[in-house]
Order: structure tokens, then C-alpha cells, then sequence
């Protein structure tokens, strides 16, 4: 069917002929090529082929785009990396604005900012920070991601030990409501710099986003300011052929990892914590036995080879491995300093330190992501808990503990707790559950890594009272939306309402869980979508 031809003919007129199509060939791209989630159940059973696909360059022509969808009542869908499930339409007759073209990139170096359109990634954003003595918080989802899309939600990361927990990097910008109308955030709301967030006026960076984002259903933000923070001034050499490629280390003592053995789960994370009290590091991370195999292995086959053996069975309750950084951010003797504190904690706890390379594809410029999550052939994470640190570690080995009921086709991680790290100097703990599996469609019983990921989960979330940032676009908001808050739920129906009551902005989300399950037949919806929490 397609969209309205005079709908088409004006947003033509605004980008130009060359940045628009509705070639259907083309509009396939923009279905299967998606990364974190792209084998669960919404990815493979909802996602359609936009209608039509247009590349703005400006604020201005977005908004063009945005009111000509208002004015005929069309889904668009806003996207730039595309590393994510909701970059895909799940209407029939949608637009993606693929932001690519958006790529102005300006370095604030006075106010230690980077103002961002968002087809900027972040491997471009810390290749000129760091020429600059400075560096931003690259995230899980690698270098590969859109600085703006990510901050704005997602932005998480070990290096939120030291630089904070990406919300209070977020400052000033534009942001196209639903309707096309722009809102000027932060100081850029009385003028054009966009270095401070706060104000004048009601801070609204809450409505953008809390924990975690809209994903592109409440309009398009088209410039952004992001916190940039201090770095040593020695950078970091890029060195190998691709894809066996690295940052090296300088030679002189400024940046450094240590990896240590603890010899229980317990000593690793009150380490954490000690470390934290001592205000050192730079990042601070428990390693799951996974990744190691993982990172050994040289193919899918060597990964399965080194995984199926009674010693990787073994090791997840006898090896328990605390990765740190440190940096010496102001001089060799700072890291030198933090050095003798960080090994007088860890003798204190009788760890052993073991080797490690002295360079990076993981944390300063991540370009492992692919390889780390796509091992198997499908991944997704299914619980990422931000509280104490001792609540993400009672959290992930309650999970796993009810896990075997889902495995398979879940892949066996013979009772991992999942990764766990200390963000904000020791202040705030954080657990990501990994779920790995075959992405084969005819397994037997493969519906339960969606009932898994959708159902199990986030019901066990609201039953121990832990929060999951997840559960606002892996679980039905009809579950987890009634168990938080409580109903929380309509807070979101409430905004929505207001600021896009013809829901346009890449519907159905928040709620593409719920239409979801709400097709399946392997859902008891009594005990988990109908359920009274009042009664607990």
C-alpha cells in the first residue's frame, strides 16, 4: 500500500530525490541487519520493512519530516547505528528517518563537551577527544553506536565506574517532539550553546529520558551536547589489520590493567568495595567465565570445543577474575600511587595477579561487541539490575538458579551469576544477565527464550522487588508496568497522550511486549499479564 503520494512528494521536496526512496529492495536492509536482540521473538515475528526511507541533514528538514507524518497520520521510525530492535518498524506503511547524514561533530574544549548530530559514533567522537587530552564513556554496544541515540538511551559501560552513569552526561540540545515542533534543551533554550543541561528553566532531561530512554517514541533529538572528561595526554596508538585490531598503551606508566584472581565470589566483590572507598581506578569489573572462552577462541567451533569440557563447568564456582584500569590521568606517579593502594587491597584478599595485554578493544574505543555477543549466533541481555552491589550478585544467582528450566535452547552457562561491575566510585552496583543460544529456528522449544526474556524475568524482578532497566522494552508494560511504582505504567500512557496522542513515533513502544505475547499461545496470562500485584 505504501504511504500517500503527495505525502511522499513533499518530503521529497524537502531532502531532494537522492535522499529518499521507497524501493522495497532497499527497505529490506532495514529489517534484518539489527544487532543486541535481533533473534528474540518481537525482532523475528514484528518487524516490517519501511515504506518508505528518507535521510535528513538538518534539524529543520526533521521537523519537516515529522509534520508532514503528523499532518497524514504515518509511523516513523528514527534511527542512526541501527544496534538495536526498536531501529525496525512494526507498522505496515512506515518511514524510517535513517540519520546518518546528520554527522556535524564540534568539540567544545573550554566546556569539555562534544556537541553531536546523531549519525556521529563514538569510535569518531573518542578518536578526537582523545587527540584532545579528553575521552567519552564508549558503551557495551561498541564504537559502532550513535553517540546522541545511546545517551539519550542507553549509555552504559565499565568506564561508568569513573566518569558516572550516563544521564548526568547528558546537557543541552534539540529535540523534535512528535509533531515537528522543536524544543531547545538546557542553555540552548535562550541560546545556541549547548554546553550545560540544567537549565535556564525546568531541567527537562527527566521527560527525554530516566533510566533509560524513549527509543524513538517521543520524537527525534538532532543535536546533543555530551560531557566530555579528562584523559592522560599520552593517547593511544592504533596498531593490527582488521578485524585483529587494538589500542596499545603508551610506553610511559599512564594507563594500565590488572587482572586478579580472587579466591571466592564473596573477596571479589568486597574488593569492589574497598576500591571504591580508596576512590581509585577507572574501571572495575567482575569477568564472566564466557567471555574468556569467548575472547581464546578463534571461531564459533573453537568457542563450543573450549566450552562443552568439565573444565569450563568447573571454573565458574572455583575462578573469580576482578578486572581493573587504572589511569594516570593527571602523571605516571598518580597511577603509580593508585597501583601500591590497589595491590595492598588485593593482598589484603590473598588474589593473585595473573597477565593481561597491555592494550585495549574493549572499554577506551570498543571494537569487540560483534565477536562478545554474537559467538553463539544470537544474544541478548535480560537483566541489567542498578542497586548495591551485593544485590545485582543475590540477583544473578537467583537467576540462575531458575535458569536450567530454559536451557535449552538457552545456552548452558552451568550456573553463572552473570557480569556484575561497581559504577560511580563504588557507589552504585550494576548486573547484566547474558543469555546466549542458537539461533536455528527448528529447535524444539524455542519459544522459551522468549518466555524467558519477556515473562520469567521481569515476573521474578517485581516477586524479589529488584529494578530492571530492561523492563521497559523486554516485558509486557502490562506486567511489570502494574508491579512498579505501582502503575507506572500510566505515567507513560500519560506522556505519550500528551506529547503524541495520534501515537506516530514508532509505535507500538513502549508496548510491543504486550502485543506481542498477547499473540502467543505459550503465555498463561492469569499468573503473569492479569496478575493483582497489590496481593504480591
Amino acid at each position: 500500500m505504501g504511504i500517500p503520494q503527495e505525502a511522499y512528494k513533499a518530503m521529497e521536496d524537502i531532502v531532494g530525490s537522492q535522499y529518499i526512496t521507497d524501493d522495497q529492495v532497499i527497505a529490506q536492509a532495514y529489517v534484518g541487519r539489527l544487532g543486541h536482540g535481533k533473534d528474540t521473538g518481537i525482532d523475528l515475528e514484528m518487524n516490517v520493512p519501511p515504506a518508505v526511507i528518507v535521510l535528513p541533514r538538518t534539524t529543520k528538514e526533521v521537523q519537516g519530516i515529522l509534520k508532514i507524518a503528523h499532518r497524514y497520520k504515518i509511523n516513523y521510525v528514527p534511527a542512526s547505528s541501527f544496534w538495536i530492535s526498536h531501529c525496525a518498524p512494526k507498522r505496515p506503511n512506515s518511514i524510517v528517518l535513517d540519520l546518518k547524514r546528520m554527522n556535524d561533530l564540534e568539540i567544545d574544549e573550554e566546556n569539555m563537551c562534544a556537541i553531536c548530530g546523531p549519525g556521529v559514533i563514538f569510535s569518531q567522537l573518542q578518536e578526537e577527544a582523545i587527540k584532545r587530552g579528553m575521552y567519552t564513556t564508549t558503551p557495551g554496544g561498541g564504537s559502532q553506536v550513535s553517540v546522541v541515540a545511546n545517551h539519550i538511551n542507553w549509555g552504559l559501560s565499565p568506564l561508568n565506574y569513573r566518569n558516572g552513569v550516563p544521564g548526568r552526561r547528558v546537557l543541552g540540545g534539540e529535540w523534535v517532539l512528535p509533531d515537528g515542533e522543536l524544543l531547545r534543551i538546557g542553555s540552548m533554550s535562550t541560546s545556541d550553546d549547548p554546553f550545560w543541561g540544567e537549565g535556564p528553566g525546568p531541567d527537562l532531561r527527566g521527560l527525554l529520558r530516566g533510566w533509560i530512554g524513549w527509543f524513538g517514541a517521543m520524537g527525534v533529538v538532532t543535536k546533543l551536547a555530551v560531557k566530555l572528561l579528562p584523559f592522560h595526554d599520552e593517547g593511544l596508538k592504533p596498531v593490527g589489520i582488521s578485524p585483529h585490531t587494538t589500542l596499545q598503551f603508551p610506553e610511559k606508566k599512564r594507563i594500565r590493567w590488572y587482572n586478579f584472581v580472587m579466591p571466592t565470589r564473596e573477596s571479589l566483590v568486597e574488593c569492589m568495595y574497598d576500591i571504591g572507598k580508596a576512590e581509585i581506578a577507572a574501571a572495575l569489573t567482575k569477568v564472566p567465565q564466557q567471555w574468556r572462552y569467548i575472547a581464546k577462541a578463534g571461531c564459533r567451533e573453537d568457542f563450543w570445543e573450549g566450552w562443552n569440557t568439565n573444565e569450563a563447568r568447573k571454573s565458574i564456582n572455583n575462578i573469580h577474575i576482578c578486572r581493573v584500569m587504572l589511569v594516570g590521568y593527571a602523571s605516571e606517579e598518580q597511577l603509580e600511587y593508585e597501583e601500591r593502594v590497589l595491590m595492598d587491597i588485593m593482598d589484603s584478599y590473598g588474589a593473585k595477579l595473573g597477565r593481561t595485554r597491555q592494550s585495549d578493544n574493549s572499554w577506551i574505543k570498543n571494537a569487540d561487541s560483534a565477536t562478545m555477543w554474537m559467538m553463539t549466533g544470537a544474544y541478548t541481555s535480560v537483566q541489567v539490575t542498578v542497586d548495591t552491589v551485593d544485590c545485582g550478585v543475590k540477583g544473578g544467582e537467583g537467576l540462575a538458579r531458575e535458569k536450567p528450566a530454559f536451557t535449552p535452547p538457552l545456552m548452558d552457562d552451568y550456573g553463572e551469576p552473570g557480569w556484575f561491575q561497581v559504577s560511580e566510585i563504588g557507589h552504585m552496583g550494576y548486573i547484566e544477565f547474558l543469555q546466549y543460544w542458537d539461533p536455528n529456528p527448528n529447535q524444539e522449544n524455542l519459544y522459551k527464550k522468549d518466555e524467558w526474556n519477556y515473562i520469567k524475568v521481569p515476573t521474578l524482578d517485581a516477586e524479589w522487588g529488584m529494578f530492571n532497566a530492561f523492563n521497559m522494552y523486554a516485558s509486557p508494560m502490562n506486567l511489570t508496568g502494574k508491579a512498579y511504582g505501582p502503575e507506572c505504567r500510566k505515567w507513560f500512557e500519560k506522556v505519550k497522550a500528551e506529547f503524541d496522542p495520534d501515537k506516530i513515533s514508532n509505535d507500538p513502544i513502549p508496548w510491543d511486549v504486550d502485543e506481542y505475547v498477547d499473540k502467543v499461545d505459550w503465555v498463561n496470562k492469569e499468573d503473569y499479564i492479569n496478575r493483582d500485584w497489590s496481593k504480591g
